[in-house]
């Protein structure tokens, strides 16, 4: 188990997490949302939750209440953070996000200049991400493929939060573990798509994210084996230990849906679920910043399971595939 902070002036922050956690989605709750035949059946369902006080107009609200909630969630987070690094740390998602999306309709439009959004014009990241976007544009102009801008700006996100977090063995722990599982996410895809005459190791080196246990050598030795030899391979990975397979179920929920030409989906619930899992670690802490960034990160988990639900209740997926977009843990 990852050691926590024990600074005390964190005590009352813990202390409203403990006392909002009920207000958590259970299982039951999302089994209900579920089953909701549609948006209205829906709507209706969330009404009955902590969610109703963000409903005004019925199953169209949908989508701003669950805006709403994330604001308040971050309200929350900014109030109680004691330390400046953890306010920077959260930050960078949404500052992202807001690049990635100018930065993509920039070069689909063929915009010669491209302004880098305001957030990232002081340092400390100035010049890295300058840097970052001049290389994504190249990168674009050479395939004419927006992925390649996602997976530069990833990339660049991964190694600011690494160095953001470098003091907090548990953010730390945090990010590597999702480092972990998008690289294994990337070398499934990358394996799936063997044959159709693709740059397998440049695509995986495209996409990887630093600060993981796996190393990229692991996976460029990985890419020629058999689904089997892989699965084994990486089962037993670190930081986990001999005898812990953490990552079998991931990685055979992937291979299966490969072979039997299926969604992803099931297989992106299980790496959400591991990195559920990790956060729970602090359950039982009293003092420190590590309840309150649970807290923060299992509501924005929710926010995600419930925004998945409602795109699927408007497209009329089955309730089974519907079923596989919610990530929770106990």
């Amino acid at each position: 188990m990852i050691s926590m902070s024990e600074n005390p002036e964190y005590g009352f922050a813990v202390g409203r997490v403990r006392a909002l956690e009920t207000a958590v989605l259970d299982r039951a709750r999302y089994e209900r949302l579920v089953r909701a035949p549609g948006v209205q059946e829906f709507a209706a369902a969330l009404a009955e939750t902590v969610y109703a006080r963000f409903l005004e107009g019925g199953s169209t609200d949908v989508p701003q209440a669950l805006d709403k909630a994330a604001g308040e969630n971050a309200a929350f987070l900014s109030q109680y953070a004691l330390d400046a690094w953890l306010l920077d740390l959260f930050r960078l998602p949404a500052a992202f996000h807001k690049l990635k999306t100018a930065l993509k309709g920039s070069l689909t439009r063929s915009e010669p200049e491209f302004a880098i959004p305001e957030e990232f014009v002081n340092p400390p990241f100035a010049s890295r991400v300058s840097a970052a976007v001049a290389a994504a544009t190249v990168s674009f102009e050479e395939g004419r493929h927006p992925a390649a801008a996602d997976a530069a700006m990833d990339r660049l996100m991964q190694e600011l939060q690494l160095q953001t977090a470098n003091t907090s063995e548990f953010m730390v722990g945090y990010l590597s573990l999702h480092a972990d599982l998008e690289n294994l996410r990337t070398l499934v895809r990358v394996k799936a798509q063997t044959g159709d005459g693709g740059d397998e190791r440049g695509n995986m080196a495209a996409a990887f994210l630093p600060g993981g246990r796996l190393a990229l050598k692991d996976f460029f030795s990985a890419l020629p084996e058999s689904w089997a030899v892989v699965t084994e391979r990486f089962a037993k990975a670190p930081p986990y230990g001999t005898g812990d397979e953490s990552f079998r179920d991931y990685l055979e929920q992937g291979t299966a849906a490969v072979v039997e030409r299926r969604s992803f989906a099931r297989m992106e619930r299980h790496g959400r679920e591991m990195e559920l899992r990790y956060l729970r670690q602090t359950r039982y802490a009293t003092f420190g910043y590590e309840p309150l960034v649970t807290f923060f990160l299992l509501q924005e988990n929710e926010l995600r399971n419930l925004r998945q639900l409602y795109a699927a209740k408007l497209a009329g997926v089955a309730e089974e595939t519907a079923q596989e977009l919610v990530a929770y843990v106990e």
